[in-house]
């Protein structure tokens, strides 16, 4: 449903400290304007509900899938936090290790197949 892409912020942007940013996409694959625009409220609410526990200092990118317009919010909030405890990012899960220069990428099929 999702693909989740996290790097820490930028020095000159903001501080590591900082509250983590997020920017949310969906192609033209996966409808019309009112389906890519679903699929992108499903990840901002999502996201709402699990901001307080991500980390400071990271920038998240969410690409939503072809699935992602035609699932229930319940079922966006399990996947997107499981994607998101795979990546490291979630206080209470373990640390992305390192701040390294590399993107960490996850996936998910609605925990079906993981590429």
């Amino acid at each position: 449903m999702y693909v989740v892409y996290v790097l820490p912020t930028p020095d000159g942007v903001a501080t590591l400290d900082g509250p983590s940013r997020y920017g949310l996409t969906a192609t033209r694959k996966i409808g019309d304007a009112v389906r890519r625009n679903r699929a992108k409220r499903l990840i901002r609410e999502a996201l709402r509900t699990c901001e307080a526990d991500l980390r400071a200092g990271l920038d998240i990118v969410v690409v939503a899938r072809a699935r992602a317009p035609h699932i229930r919010l319940d079922e966006a909030c399990r996947s997107l936090t499981a994607l998101l405890q795979r990546a490291g990012v979630l206080n209470a899960s373990p640390s992305m290790g390192e701040r390294g220069s590399t993107a960490r990428r996850a996936e998910t099929a609605a925990a079906e197949t993981v590429r």
